[in-house]
């Protein structure tokens, strides 16, 4: 038919997604996350971050660290992690640290993403003065970021409480 010519697209293909635009190609039988899926906007500004100073300190894999941690310990599944740092500190210093979770905040949920800081080595110590929030993890990880976030956490606590 005249309306099937190379020129103008199928009735199927109008639906079908660019290979380019997928979030997930195959690759023998398993899914990988391809180059242009969506990533934690932390990981980006990392990335960013590490591409004009290599050697600088950046606190965004703990961010993100202790917030698939907190997900995977207490079951929370939309929660975001705030942490604040004064102008002035640099570092592993941050002035307070405060988690929101949906749909009910927890009580147990602050003092153990402080608890985490603490055995990342971080010291947290509010003085008062004028302090700014550090971007906050969005949540787009694979699954094998989340349990290698997980096992980071746990032996971290655990070498911090002297259990190992």
């Amino acid at each position: 038919m005249f309306w099937q010519t190379p020129f103008r697209p199928t009735f199927l293909s109008r639906y079908r997604k660019p290979e380019h635009l997928t979030k997930f190609t195959q690759l023998k039988g398993a899914a990988i996350r391809s180059t242009t899926g969506t990533r934690c906007a932390l990981q980006i500004a990392k990335d960013r971050r590490l591409s004009v100073y290599p050697h600088e300190f950046g606190p965004e894999q703990d961010i993100c660290d202790v917030t698939l941690w907190l997900q995977g310990k207490f079951g929370v599944r939309s929660l975001h992690l705030w942490v604040d740092r004064h102008y002035t500190q640099i570092g592993h210093e941050v002035a307070g640290v405060t988690v929101m979770a949906r749909p009910r905040p927890s009580k147990l949920l602050t003092p153990a993403a402080k608890e985490a800081f603490l055995a990342l080595g971080y010291l947290i110590e509010d003085t008062g003065a004028d302090i700014y929030a550090l971007q906050f993890c969005s949540g787009r990880h694979s699954r094998h970021e989340a349990l290698h976030a997980y096992a980071r956490i746990e032996a971290a606590l655990a070498a911090w409480r002297g259990f190992s």
